[in-house]
C-alpha cells in the first residue's frame, strides 16, 4: 500500500509542507478514532468530482462501517457530498448522509484542514453507520403515511387551505406596507446613518414577506418553502441593494432543500442580514467583488453559506458591535437551533450555519 506521501504526491499539487502538515495529523487519526468511536479518514482533493483517501483509522473498540482498508480509494461527489462541499464552501459540514466504497450508508462530519497561508489542503471526515437507523425511518415514514391516507379529518383540508392562504395573502401585503413606510421615512431625512438603518429594516422586513408571497403561489400545501424559491426571491430584492459605486456580483447555488415556514423566515432573514454586511463592508477600498450564497442538503442537518471574496474582518472586534451579527446569531441558535460558523481573512469571509432537517 502507498503512503500519504506517495499518494499525495502522484494525486494533487500539494507542496512537501502541506504534505508534512497531513502526515502529522494522520498519526492521531486513531486516538481521534476511539475518542468519537467512529471511522475518521484524510481526503485530498483531485478534481470537483474526485478525492482520494490518503489516510485512515477505525475505533479499536467500537465497531467499523468497513470490512478492509480504503487508502488509496477515490471518493465520488455523488456518493460523498459533505466531503465536496467542505471544499466547496471552506466552512464544517455535519450530518450529511454518504455511501461508502462499500456501499454501506453512513453519516459524514467534515471539516477542513488549512495550511499555514488558510488554503483547504484537505479534510478531516468523521463516518458513522446509519443502515440501520435508514431502515427505521423507513418504516415509520411508511406507517406515518397509512395513518394520514387513513384519517377522517383528510376531508376538510379544502376549506382549511383557503383560510391559510388568505392568512398569508394578509399577512403579505402588511409587511410590504410596513417596508413602503420605511422607504419613504429613508427618502426624507438627511441623516445618512438612518438612511442606512431603515433601509436595512426595509431589507429585513421584505425577506420575511417573501416567505408568505412563496407560500401563496409556490408552495401546494403552504405550509413548506423549497430553499430554490426562496433564494430567487431574496437575490431579487438583495440585488437592489448592492452600492452603485461598486460592481458586485451576488450568486446562488442551491440543493433545493424543503423548509418549514417557520424555518424558511429565520433563513431568510440571516441570509439578508449576512449578504447586506457584505455588500457595506467586505470591499471596502475596492470597486467589485463576489457574494455567493450556497444551500447545501444533509439527511439530518443542512447548511448554508455566506462566501464573500472581500477584507475580511476580526470577529471578536465586530459581534458585540453589529446589530445585523447579533441578529444572526440568536436567530441561527434559538430559532433554527443550529451552529454558527466565521472564517475569515484578507482573503474573504465564509459564514455558515447549520438547520436541523
Amino acid at each position: 500500500m502507498k503512503t500519504l506521501r506517495q499518494l499525495c504526491t502522484e494525486h494533487t499539487k500539494l507542496t512537501s509542507d502541506d504534505i508534512s502538515r497531513l502526515e502529522a495529523l494522520a498519526q492521531d487519526l486513531p486516538l481521534i478514532a476511539d475518542v468519537s468511536n467512529a471511522d475518521v479518514f484524510l481526503d485530498c482533493l483531485i478534481d470537483e468530482q474526485t478525492a482520494i483517501v490518503v489516510a485512515q483509522a477505525t475505533p479499536s473498540q467500537g465497531v467499523s462501517a468497513y470490512e478492509k482498508n480504503i487508502v488509496g480509494e477515490y471518493a465520488c461527489k455523488s456518493n460523498e457530498p459533505a466531503v465536496f462541499q467542505a471544499f466547496a464552501m471552506g466552512v464544517p459540514i455535519c450530518d450529511l448522509k454518504a455511501v461508502t466504497q462499500e456501499n454501506r450508508s453512513v453519516r459524514q462530519n467534515v471539516a477542513q484542514v488549512r495550511n499555514d497561508a488558510g488554503q483547504v489542503i484537505a479534510v478531516l471526515i468523521r463516518e458513522k453507520d446509519v443502515s440501520l437507523d435508514l431502515q427505521r425511518q423507513r418504516k415509520y415514514e411508511e406507517l406515518a403515511k397509512e395513518f394520514e391516507d387513513s384519517s377522517p379529518y383528510t376531508d376538510n383540508i379544502g376549506s382549511d387551505v383557503l383560510a391559510v392562504r388568505e392568512m398569508h395573502h394578509r399577512v403579505k401585503n402588511n409587511l410590504q406596507l410596513v417596508a413602503s413606510i420605511l422607504n419613504l421615512q429613508a427618502r426624507k431625512t438627511d441623516n445618512d446613518t438612518v438612511k442606512t438603518a431603515l433601509k436595512e429594516n426595509v431589507s429585513r422586513v421584505l425577506s420575511i414577506a417573501a416567505i408568505h408571497d412563496i407560500l401563496l403561489s409556490k408552495s401546494d400545501n403552504m405550509s413548506t418553502v423549497k430553499s430554490g424559491a426562496l433564494l430567487d426571491s431574496l437575490r431579487n430584492n438583495l440585488s437592489a441593494l448592492i452600492p452603485p459605486d461598486k460592481n458586485i456580483t451576488l450568486s446562488m447555488k442551491d440543493d433545493d432543500i424543503e423548509l418549514d415556514s417557520d424555518a424558511a423566515t429565520s433563513v431568510a432573514l440571516v441570509i439578508t442580514e449576512l449578504v447586506v454586511n457584505a455588500f457595506e463592508h467586505a470591499f471596502c477600498g475596492r470597486d467589485s467583488g463576489r457574494v455567493e450564497v450556497m444551500v447545501g442538503k444533509g439527511e439530518l442537518y443542512h447548511t448554508v453559506a455566506v462566501i464573500d471574496d472581500g477584507v475580511g474582518f476580526e470577529p471578536t472586534l465586530i459581534s458585540g458591535k453589529s446589530l445585523g451579527l447579533r441578529i444572526v446569531e440568536s436567530t441561527v441558535r434559538d430559532k433554527l437551533k443550529g451552529k454558527l460558523h466565521i472564517v475569515t481573512d484578507s482573503h474573504g469571509t465564509k459564514i455558515s450555519f447549520d438547520i436541523k432537517n
